[in-house]
């Protein structure tokens, strides 16, 4: 394989990359931004697949010239002039040009018939004048007259457009009387970010006009950008068409020809390159353009899913710090526990020792089991409604910061999110029987010698599974074990109690496991209700913007090392 081979191999390899990333890339938060990336992906698509990996794989196929221009500026009258036969078929009547007229070599023929030299393709919606002939400038070159590019009909300016992003040279033609004219220079200019290769023809031009029109118009197309100091503008004077065929005399189109000739003859496989390189880089600007998007609509994602992230991490701080204070479940289910089990006996028994304390427990649980039952179920009941109702404030906090982002809004309405999940309390009442089922076993797997087991079970397992849970609710980090004496609530008797039990390290590190499990227990059940919103994020993100940028970068070093 030879060195150019290679390397048009490797560009064209680059480009169908590019396309495959570029393809499922579909911006949903935002409705503008969202039509802005269509049309890019669409350009970007369609100028790959349909123009330049074609052109790429057949260099030395004819050039495709295309005659742009608004109505009347004489496209078909200059294609039937160089043809020195009726071609195009000129008249009064607007738009004149229905259909793109191809004018080629005989031998191309079947090149257009069975789909377009890039892939326009000739099917209803894109049918083709065909017409061949034998002329020699045609054996480098083919011509076609494009619908105005000004047309009432819609369907011809998108015609135009798509000729003109599959033309390796664009012949832009206007009159001395519309060259002014705003929706030609749009079109231009189009042609002109891609790079495209332009001849400028002012046609219809007065006698003794020239002088004056030639530098106003070459002013207006440098002041556009649109114009090389290298370019020249062709004048084809005012003059009779012959209504038999409808065009000029030969001579009259003979720099035109020439011009013409050299692109598809000598300077073909030139023309082409540059073709080439400008649709590949326009395209790339596209591609930037639209990882620029990309970017904007994943740090908007980003700023909603902060938002999200926030109000739900913000309830499970709230939980977490009342239950580090000892207020996350107060009043009747600590006061009831407190009845129930004495603290005053309570402590009068811890202080007499092991025991008066096997009596304490014999009293307060012997066959009354179901009273420390009912104060665990009393104790879970409570904490399920609590972490719902901090659901729906995370809920809540979100659908109203979400309603206000077009983006999101319809979700929010629809999906109704301004409470929590239908099945958000079902979970927090599972982790919570999940958690209270691992206070007994942390308890039984605590590793303790016989003698504390003995006073364990003396009090219960199931009872001092309960206890743990009414501590964890009810201590408060401040209270300490010497603070007992003047501390005569539940917290601090049940702490002396796991203390007396576990002793003080194994009664702190059993408190602090207990109270850790629960957090991380009902900051899942909340992250689970989050994803209701997150899940939501996760469908609109696009995730291709660094492997279209590196893909892009790709193509960009394969187009710099690319030769013809």
């Amino acid at each position: 394989m030879s060195p150019e081979l290679a390397e048009t191999t490797r560009l064209r390899a680059a480009l169908h990359h590019l396309s495959e990333v570029v393809v499922p890339i579909d911006l949903g938060l935002d409705p503008s931004r969202r039509a802005a990336a269509g049309e890019l992906r669409h350009d970007i698509v369609w100028s790959i697949n349909e123009y330049a990996i074609a052109r790429l794989g057949d260099l030395d196929a004819p050039v495709v010239a295309v005659l742009i221009g608004s109505t009347g500026a004489g496209k078909s009258t200059l294609m039937n002039s160089l043809a020195g036969t009726r071609v195009s078929a000129p008249g009064a009547v607007r738009p004149t040009t229905r259909h793109p007229v191809v004018w080629c070599h005989q031998r191309n023929v079947d090149r257009y018939q069975t789909g377009f030299l890039t892939g326009y393709g000739a099917d209803a919606a894109r049918e083709l004048d065909i017409v061949a002939m034998l002329d020699p400038m045609l054996e480098g070159l083919t011509l076609i007259d494009a619908p105005d590019i000004d047309s009432v009909e819609e369907v011809h300016r998108d015609i135009a457009e798509e000729l003109l992003a599959a033309a390796d040279l664009c012949v832009f033609v206007t009159s001395a009387q519309r060259y002014a004219d705003s929706v030609p220079w749009q079109i231009l200019k189009a042609a002109a970010r891609r790079n495209l290769p332009l001849l400028f023809v002012l046609n219809r031009v007065p006698p003794g006009a020239e002088d004056e029109l030639v530098p106003d118009f070459s002013r207006r197309l440098r002041s556009a950008g649109v114009m090389n100091e290298a370019d020249s503008i062709l004048i084809v004077a005012e003059q009779p068409v012959d209504t038999d065929w409808g065009g000029l005399p030969t001579p009259a189109v003979s720099e035109l020809r020439s011009r013409l000739t050299n692109s598809g003859s000598g300077d073909r496989r030139a023309t082409a390159e540059q073709a080439v390189r400008g649709a590949v880089g326009s395209l790339l600007q596209k591609a930037g353009m639209l990882s620029d998007l990309v970017d904007d609509e994943n740090q908007e994602l980003a700023k909603l899913e902060e938002v999200t992230r926030l109000a739900y991490a913000g309830q499970a701080t709230e939980i977490e710090s009342a239950l580090r204070e000892g207020t996350l479940i107060r009043g009747e289910v600590v006061a009831r526990w407190q009845t129930f089990i004495g603290t005053g006996e309570l402590t009068k028994a811890l202080a007499d020792g092991a025991t008066r304390l096997r009596g304490w427990a014999t009293r307060v649980f012997g066959g009354v089991g179901e009273k420390s039952e009912r104060v665990g179920f009393e104790a879970e009941h409570e904490l399920v409604a609590l972490v719902t109702r901090r659901a729906d404030l995370a809920a809540n906090a979100v659908a109203g910061a979400w309603e206000l982002h077009e983006g999101t809004a319809g979700y929010v309405r629809s999906a109704n999110l301004w409470r929590h999940a239908p099945e958000t309390p079902e979970r927090v009442q599972q982790v919570v029987e999940d958690w209270i089922a691992g206070l007994t076993r942390m308890i039984e797997e605590t590793g303790l010698g016989r003698k504390r087991w003995a006073q364990i079970a003396s009090v219960g397992v199931n009872a001092v599974a309960v206890s743990l849970m009414v501590t964890v609710f009810a201590y408060t980090s401040g209270i300490t074990g010497t603070e007992v004496g003047i501390a005569a609530g539940a917290a601090a008797a049940q702490q002396k109690l796991l203390e007396h039990l576990f002793g003080s390290a194994a009664a702190k590190g059993l408190a602090d496991e207990a109270r850790k499990d629960l957090i991380d227990s009902i900051t899942g059940v909340l992250e689970a209700d989050a994803q209701r919103f997150l899940g939501f994020l996760v469908g609109l993100r696009t995730s291709g913007r660094f492997e279209l940028d590196d893909v892009a970068a790709s193509v960009d070093r394969a187009l710099r090392a690319w030769h013809v």
